[in-house]
């Protein structure tokens, strides 16, 4: 008995499709897949107007996108789990953490629903609505707005508050919200995962505080300074911050041990009358020594161990946040 087999036709949208998706598979090193379950499409439209010139945006099957990962070469065996659900794809040659920052960055908002809660403060401007008088002035009148009617219409009399950040919206508020263009509610394309180069990145990894990272590696860069100055280590910015704390090292061990140079001479004998009148004024007031004890006279040591102790912590940390700031503002694009 003959088998009759019928070869199963693709659509050709889906072929060119696949070829599409492989072409920029291929020019981009940088693939993120982004979550757009709910999402609207107006804003994800508005976002891709956004980031032209930074990357593509491609909203395809997850079937058509893993045919093409493989025909490029991808290991789609890192990529599966985050293909389900609808997935927006953006193709880029830019660092994934700098697109996770632009679009945190790139706010968004949408007219509130049943159930939402404020992204930000909620006030009912003053004005006139636009809203005919009549059962809406209850509303009002429910959400504590002070309103009065003029022309017929009703006319807010003074901004209110209804909602603050974290508060629930009051859902007799959303008709009177929508009727006035406001959208109190922030939405943000949200990433799954960046294939950067082979390298798989959790979208939960892609967010980073600058503020926080900008304060780490001035911290890094001063302990390291720190350390450097400690070894000597043979650069001339190091070795000149090195040889001034060597050399106020030396002459302060020459004055405690008295040890006498043309140099060190000064921090000798300051160093010997700072300690007399020091023990002197210790034993005055049970022995007569028959010599008046300025007080005065300890202040300028005091005074001398300060402004070393201030001058060895400056060393510790390296330069200053102004003096590598601008290093720092140009890494960051600052």
């Amino acid at each position: 008995m003959a088998v009759i087999t019928q070869e199963r036709k693709i659509a050709k949208w889906k072929i060119e499709e696949v070829k599409e998706l492989e072409q920029k598979l291929r020019e981009y090193h940088t693939i993120i897949i982004a979550n757009i379950e709910g999402f609207p499409a107006d804003k994800l439209h508005d976002i891709r107007k956004k980031m032209r010139g930074m990357a593509e945006i491609k909203v395809t099957k997850n079937t058509l996108f893993e045919i093409a990962a493989k025909n490029a070469g991808l290991d789609v065996s890192k990529l599966e789990p985050y293909l389900t659900g609808p997935n927006a794809f953006i193709f880029t040659n830019k660092n994934p953490f700098e697109i996770q920052l632009f679009l945190s960055k790139f706010k968004l908002k949408r007219y509130a629903m049943p159930g939402d809660k404020a992204d930000e403060e909620v006030v009912i401007p003053a004005g006139d609505t636009g809203m005919p008088a009549g059962p809406a002035l209850s509303i009002f009148g429910k959400l504590k707005i002070k309103t009065k009617v003029q022309d017929g219409k009703i006319h807010v009399t003074q901004d209110t508050v209804i909602a603050k950040p974290g508060d629930p919206i009051p859902p007799d508020a959303i008709p009177i919200l929508q009727k006035l263009g406001i959208m109190p509610v922030h939405i943000k394309l949200n990433i799954k995962v960046a294939y950067d180069n082979g390298l798989i990145i959790p979208g939960n990894q892609l967010s980073i505080n600058l503020d926080d990272y900008k304060t780490d590696i001035m911290k890094a860069y001063q302990s390291a300074f720190g350390l450097a100055v400690e070894i000597a280590y043979p650069i001339p910015d190091v070795l000149k911050v090195s040889a001034e704390k060597a050399a106020r090292n030396a002459l302060s061990l020459a004055a405690e041990i008295g040890f006498i140079t043309p140099e060190t001479v000064q921090a000798v004998f300051s160093r010997a009358i700072s300690k007399a009148y020091a023990l002197a004024s210790a034993i005055s007031g049970k022995v007569d020594l028959g010599i008046q004890v300025p007080q005065t006279q300890q202040a300028p040591a005091q005074q001398a161990e300060k402004k070393e102790e201030k001058k060895e912590e400056e060393e510790k940390k390296g330069p200053s946040e102004e003096e590598i700031g601008g290093g720092l503002s140009s890494l960051f694009g600052g």
